[in-house]
C-alpha cells in the first residue's frame, strides 16, 4: 500500500513539473519563461525525495506512517484526476492571470498534508543520514511573479495568502504527529517510526545497536514540591541535555510520563555505557530546580534478528530491565 502511495505522490510531482514547463512554453517573453522554468526545475529536484522513499517503502519502514492509508490512498488518485485536467487546460491557457491562477489551483491540490507529513519523516530520518531534500512549496515565488508582472488582484493575492497559511499549518500539523509538542523530541509513534526504519539499517550492515531507557528520578517529588510546570522545565532540560549528547543519526523520544528513550543504530557495548555516563552527569551539572536533577539510565545492546521488530522489542525489554535495578539500586546511575 505505501509504495503505492508514494508512486501517486511522484506521478503527481511529475504532472506539476510537465504542467509548469507546458505554461513556459506558452509564457511569451524569455523573463516569464524563466520564471515558470525555474519553478518546473526546482519540483524536478523533488524526484531525489521521493526515489528515497520509495526505496525505504519497499522494505516496510513506512508501514505506520499513515493511520489509514486506504483513505490516503484514495485521496491521491482524486488529486491525480484533478491534477490531470489541470495539465489539459494548461495547453490552452493564454491569458497570463489565468496562467497564474491555475498554478495556485495545483499548488492548492498539492498541499495536501500527506506530502508535508513524508517530507517530516524524511527529514527525521535523513539527519546524519542522508541530505535533508527540502518541499516547500512555491507560493511565495507564485507571489513574486504576481507583483513583478503587475498581475496583482484581491482574488489572487487573497488565494496566495491562504495557501500560505494553509502551507505553514500542514506543517506544523506534520511536526506534530511525529514530535512531542512538550519537549520537541520524538513522540512514541515517531519513535518507533525511526527505529523500525534505523533498525533495518543496522541489521543490513550487520551493525550492534543500543537501546537507553532514561528515566528522571524522584519527579513525581519534583512536581509535587514545585508545581507541575517546573516539572514541564525539567522534562525540557532532560531532554535538551540528552539530544545535546547523542549523535545526529541517533534518535530520542519520550517513551511515556518522564521516560526517555535513545536509539543508537551503530555502537559498541562499551562506547554505550560511556554514551549513557555521558547524559547522566551531563544533567547532574545542571538543572531549573533548586534540588539536583539526576537520572537513572538503563541500556542494552545487540545485533539485530531477522525480525527487527521482535529485536528491537527485546532489546527495550532488557534496558527496562537494567532501569528497573538501577533505580533499585538508588537511582542516579547507569547499568547496562
Amino acid at each position: 500500500m505505501m509504495t503505492r502511495i508514494i508512486d501517486y505522490c511522484l506521478a503527481l510531482d511529475v504532472k506539476a513539473t510537465g504542467i509548469y514547463n507546458t505554461l513556459a512554453e506558452k509564457g511569451g517573453d524569455k523573463k516569464l519563461r524563466a520564471f515558470w522554468l525555474q519553478i518546473a526545475e526546482n519540483n524536478e529536484r523533488h524526484l531525489v525525495y521521493w526515489n528515497q522513499l520509495h526505496a525505504w517503502a519497499e522494505t516496510g519502514y513506512l508501514d505506520n506512517i499513515f493511520d489509514d492509508p486506504g483513505k490516503v490512498l484514495k485521496d491521491l488518485e482524486t488529486l491525480k484526476e484533478r491534477i490531470d485536467l489541470l495539465s489539459e487546460q494548461a495547453g490552452r491557457i493564454a491569458d497570463l492571470e489565468k496562467a497564474f491562477a491555475l498554478a495556485f489551483k495545483l499548488e492548492f491540490y498539492l498541499l495536501h498534508p500527506v506530502f508535508e507529513q513524508l517530507l517530516q519523516y524524511q527529514q527525521n530520518l535523513s539527519e546524519g543520514i542522508g541530505e535533508q531534500i527540502g518541499y516547500d512549496r512555491h507560493i511565495n515565488l507564485l507571489f513574486e511573479g504576481l507583483y513583478e508582472h503587475d498581475l496583482v488582484t484581491m482574488e489572487l493575492e487573497l488565494l496566495g495568502e491562504t495557501l500560505h497559511r494553509l502551507w505553514q499549518e500542514n506543517r506544523k500539523m506534520a511536526i506534530l504527529s511525529n514530535t512531542d509538542e512538550l519537549t520537541g523530541v520524538l513522540n512514541r509513534r515517531g519513535l518507533f517510526n525511526a527505529m523500525r526504519h534505523l533498525g533495518h539499517l543496522a541489521q543490513r550492515n550487520d551493525n550492534i545497536a543500543g537501546v537507553l531507557m532514561i528515566d528522571i528520578d524522584h519527579f513525581k517529588q519534583i512536581n509535587d514540591t514545585y508545581g507541575h510546570q517546573c516539572g514541564d522545565r525539567v522534562l525540557k532540560y532532560v531532554a535538551a541535555t540528552i539530544r545535546a549528547n547523542i549523535r545526529a543519526s541517533d534518535v530520542v523520544g519520550r517513551y511515556g510520563g518522564e521516560e526517555f528513550l535513545v536509539f543508537l543504530s551503530m555502537v559498541a557495548p562499551d562506547a554505550l555505557r560511556d554514551v549513557a555516563e555521558k547524559i547522566r552527569l551531563s544533567v547532574a551539572s545542571g538543572g531549573v530546580v533548586d534540588q539536583p536533577v539526576t537520572i537513572s539510565i538503563g541500556g542494552a545492546a545487540d545485533r539485530i534478528g531477522k525480525d527487527v521488530d521482535q529485536s528491537l522489542q527485546g532489546m527495550i525489554k532488557m534496558a527496562d530491565k537494567n532501569l528497573y535495578q538501577a533505580k533499585t539500586d538508588g537511582r542516579n546511575r547507569v547499568i547496562i
